[in-house]
């Protein structure tokens, strides 16, 4: 993984560049294909063997990728105890009380989490469990975590070897395509773009691993299978922890499995020429790495205006978030309802939208999303499939209006056009659908 924490700043995924830990296990130095002459950089707890491996393994991710080094970088072999102490300092700067309030306004929006879900603490065991190594462009550090045995040895166990190759195809992507400038501004973007470039470079790293995992299968895939297996139980499971929310286990995955699907269908249509372009010509959305075509063909996301509705509500309203969902969350926010397959086919053809968030002191939201379509079909398919969706989620239909109710709220569906509102009453939530009119 990239060195970040999923920081959202008006519900956009800030890049922000993560803090190395100042305790670190040992460390190598590396520069330009060899080893650093000046040998005093190196730790002498770093054996021989483990060096000659190390080597090994990054001249495959080299000749795998078609990149080649331009400069420096070290590689750390933090402890676990080393990454309780990251994260830590890590998560209680980038995570603010205001950080973690825009967050939860739009988890809880959209029915992904409750309004009271304890974000922080999930974060904290999240990342604690997952995280098996990364990479901080800024200090050009490169982290592996030792997972599968006591202590760094003569040899990197298999699944320590597969995040490595991970890791330094990152390396080399900030070697070649410079991943400050590339991240730095996604704390300005929305979610959905800022998600579009991680898919990228998430995509691109997990590709070259899986060719590392294939190139060590061949040789005899059953002890492959079995120390994967092995190493899986060891570091806690393959999978995510029981318990982690839909959401953000969705969150989570979306770079390393939709952006590897994307980097491939990049690679299939040009090489990795095509893939090497995509880092100065990035993705803008979501839609583009669920469907790479919309991308090769230079389909953009139209823009979407909303009504000022900070002025339809009055001021006992504040704004609490607003951005664009893209694809992904609008799938997802069908997911929790409706099937995954008719989701994602509801879910695809979307052109755009918008959406702004507010709540009052009492706690009590009122939203409004915009959505636009590639075409009317794909709008009529998503107000088929969200007539479903409304069938499960609310209590009760509103006579006379395509509107749905449940204790607390009312949701409600332009009669023309794709526009959700929910506010606490109908009045309000009419009022909302009706731009003021």
């Amino acid at each position: 993984m990239i060195s970040m924490i999923k920081q959202h700043t008006t519900r956009s995924f800030a890049a922000v560049t993560m803090l190395i830990l100042l305790l670190m296990s040992t460390s190598i130095a590396f520069a330009q294909d060899d080893v650093a002459e000046d040998e005093a950089t190196r730790d002498e707890t770093i054996s021989d063997t483990l060096y000659e491996q190390l080597e090994l393994l990054q001249q495959f991710t080299r000749e795998a990728r078609g990149l080649e080094e331009k400069g420096a970088f070290q590689i750390v072999f933090p402890t676990r105890a080393d990454l309780a102490l990251y994260l830590s300092v890590t998560l209680e700067e980038e995570l603010s009380p205001e950080v973690l309030a825009e967050e939860m306004a739009f988890y809880s929006a959209f029915d992904f989490l409750p309004s009271d879900y304890a974000l922080y603490e999930e974060y904290e065991s999240l990342y604690m469990a997952q995280i098996g190594g990364f990479y901080d462009p800024e200090t050009k550090d490169m982290n592996v975590l030792v997972l599968t045995s006591d202590e760094l040895g003569d040899e990197l166990p298999l699944f320590e070897q597969i995040i490595y190759v991970h890791e330094y195809t990152h390396t080399l992507q900030d070697m070649n395509f410079d991943l400050t400038s590339y991240l730095d501004s996604t704390d300005t973007m929305s979610t959905d773009e800022a998600m579009a470039r991680l898919a990228l470079v998430e995509g691109d790293a997990s590709n070259i691993m899986s060719l590392y995992t294939v190139f060590i299968a061949e040789e005899n895939p059953l002890a492959t299978l079995a120390e994967l297996l092995l190493s899986g139980m060891e570091v806690g499971g393959l999978t995510l922890p029981a318990g982690t929310p839909d959401i953000l286990g969705a969150e989570l995955l979306f770079p390393y499995e939709a952006g590897m699907e994307f980097v491939t269908a990049l690679y299939q249509a040009a090489g990795w020429a095509g893939v090497n372009d995509a880092f100065s010509m990035p993705p803008i959305s979501t839609e583009q790495i669920l469907h790479p075509d919309k991308y090769l063909e230079g389909d953009m996301p139209q823009e979407v205006t909303l009504p000022d509705v900070g002025a339809l509500l009055g001021d006992d309203w504040q704004l609490a978030n607003e951005g664009r969902m893209g694809e992904f969350h609008l799938q997802q926010y069908l997911i929790t309802q409706i099937s995954r397959s008719t989701s994602r086919r509801a879910a695809a053809g979307w052109g755009g939208d918008a959406y702004v968030i507010y709540e009052d002191d009492a706690g009590n939201q009122a939203w409004v999303l915009s959505v636009v379509w590639d075409s009317p079909e794909d709008e009529a398919e998503f107000r088929e499939a969200y007539a479903d969706f409304a069938m499960i989620r609310f209590d009760e239909a509103v006579a006379d209006a395509p509107c749905w109710s449940d204790l607390t709220s009312v949701t409600c569906l332009s009669v023309e056009g794709t526009t959700l509102v929910k506010a606490p009453t109908l009045e309000t939530a009419l009022a909302l659908l009706n731009g003021g009119a």
